[in-house]
């Protein structure tokens, strides 16, 4: 077992802003995720906020891979749930990076994390996690939701000139009578 070494007060800047970058970018990419779901759904996203406001982020997730199933090409669903899978996994490196309990390492550049668990157990697993492996999974986090949206864009629910506007749903079929 590596003997850890922790010096005393808050972390380094470095560490701050790293462990900042982590919940900037998850939050767009929580916005993002909540886009896609109001885009599936084919309802303005300003008025789906109200609703996905109140959910959690796996449920959202969960919601999209089920669209996606439902509304998509197999092979447009197959990228879609591969990118909500992705988000999962990043949703938990958020977790342990911005609920962990953070000690300034030998360097600025290096923090310690306390593991938590459920119920107050600590584990004595108290891994070492450099400024740069943080700023890669912000980086990470980045990327996934560039590439939804751009996902998004290649199904015709999204275009960058009018980001807001809603696409205009195809021509509806009329509906066909029971009497028929």
């Amino acid at each position: 077992m590596t003997k850890l070494v922790v010096r005393q007060g808050p972390l380094s800047t470095k560490m701050y802003c790293a462990i900042g970058m982590v919940a900037v970018s998850w939050a767009h990419l929580e916005e993002v995720i909540s886009f896609c779901l109001s885009r599936l759904l084919g309802v303005e996203h300003v008025e789906f906020l109200t609703i996905s406001a109140n959910m959690q982020v796996k449920a959202r997730l969960d919601s999209i891979k089920a669209l996606a199933g439902q509304k998509l090409s197999n092979q447009a669903a197959a990228q879609t749930i591969e990118l909500c899978e992705q988000a999962i996994q990043l949703s938990k490196e958020r977790n342990r990076i911005l609920h962990g309990s953070w000690l300034q390492g030998e360097t600025p550049d290096v923090g310690i994390r306390l593991n938590y668990r459920a119920y107050g157990r600590v584990t004595y697993d108290s891994p070492e996690m450099t400024a740069k492996e943080i700023a890669i999974v912000a980086s990470s986090m980045n990327e996934v939701g560039t590439r939804m949206m751009l996902n998004l864009q290649q199904l015709g629910l999204y275009d960058p000139r009018t980001p807001m506007k809603a696409p205009a749903p195809a021509a509806a079929e009329p509906p066909v009578s029971a009497a028929s």
